[in-house]
């Protein structure tokens, strides 16, 4: 099998050599999304140019996904295929940046479908607005549900979209990979996505190219649709994610905090706090539950998961954020 991959990785490389560097690389990361890759294949393919190759990342898959990208490779030319044998889309993202040929690196999920239009918008945008200060651009994700979401869960957060104008974009505001572009060289420099993180790895790179004085831009043109299917619409899918955004973010906070004792007092500090603000959430998640069909209580319970995400994250990470983020 590892014969097999290297050489087919050889090949890629051969293949690619004489094309030459291009302004854009569209990258898809894909894990065991057979069913819902090749329509995202399509969704770019219906809008290449000259110049633009597509780069498939296989994060490891068990299911049919390396025969399939290899079938399309067959198919199409501008597609080229690496696999990436460590689980996770930050080791995912990284590899795309390292082997991708373009000046910019474009992420598209491969749970999401490209407008009509879609590519168009970041190449028109890059080739107006390409400096060694832009660090990022991105644009809307749009949700479809495959099912109709229960009244408890508010819709909107499954998506983002900042409005109009396109405008740089500073603070708390930030994008995510899944339609993104990145300078891919400047990503690289700063360290790429971190590894440590299983949520939150962009915002997290996005902060570092502001704090390094790179320029984050938002793209309100170039849409893409993302799908959520009926297994995130409970309870308990919400409240594992809740979980896991909570100990990222415990973690990108980590990191700020240069100091060890300094990091030491904050994890104590938090975890003494967090049965307290525990409490708090679960008597204002029960008051609330007669409201708005539940959204206000369940939006209180994920508060819950969270904290105690949060606790485990910065206990469990907290010697090693003083190393290096990838």
């Amino acid at each position: 099998m590892n014969e097999k991959n290297n050489q087919t990785h050889d090949a890629n490389d051969a293949s690619r050599g004489s094309t030459g560097s291009s302004l854009i690389t569209v990258v898809i990361c894909t894990h065991n999304r057979v069913h819902w890759l090749e329509k995202t294949v399509q969704s770019v393919l219906d809008q290449i140019r000259d110049g633009t190759e597509l780069l498939v990342i296989d994060n490891a898959s068990t299911d049919e996904t390396p025969s399939v990208v290899c079938d399309l490779t067959r198919t199409h030319p501008s597609i080229f295929v690496w696999r990436e044998e460590r689980l996770g889309v930050a080791f995912a993202r990284n590899t795309a940046l390292a082997k991708a040929k373009g000046e910019y690196v474009l992420f598209l999920d491969d749970d999401e479908i490209a407008e009509p239009g879609w590519l168009t918008a970041y190449t028109r945008f890059i080739a107006e607005h390409n400096s060694v200060r832009l660090g990022c651009v991105g644009g809307p994700s749009i949700p479809f549900f495959e099912k109709t979401p229960p009244r408890w869960i508010d819709p909107a957060r499954f998506g983002l979209d900042l409005g109009e104008p396109a405008r740089l974009l500073a603070g708390v505001n930030s994008l995510g990979a899944g339609n993104s572009a990145y300078r891919r060289l400047t990503a690289l420099r700063l360290g790429g996505f971190c590894t440590a993180l299983a949520r939150h790895e962009d915002s997290e790179l996005n902060g570092r190219l502001q704090a390094a004085g790179y320029e984050v831009w938002w793209l309100p043109n170039a849409r893409m649709r993302h799908h959520i299917p009926a297994s995130r619409l409970t309870l308990a899918h919400q409240s594992r994610l809740a979980f896991a955004e909570g100990s990222a973010s415990a973690v990108v906070r980590l990191r700020q905090i240069k100091c060890p004792i300094s990091r030491w007092f904050y994890c104590l500090g938090r975890s003494v706090v967090a049965p307290f603000h525990v409490g708090l959430k679960l008597v204002l998640a029960g008051i609330t539950l007669p409201w708005r069909h539940g959204r206000i209580a369940a939006r209180t319970w994920l508060h819950v998961p969270r904290t105690w995400g949060v606790v485990f994250g910065l206990w469990t990470q907290r010697r090693h954020c003083g190393k290096n983020v990838s």
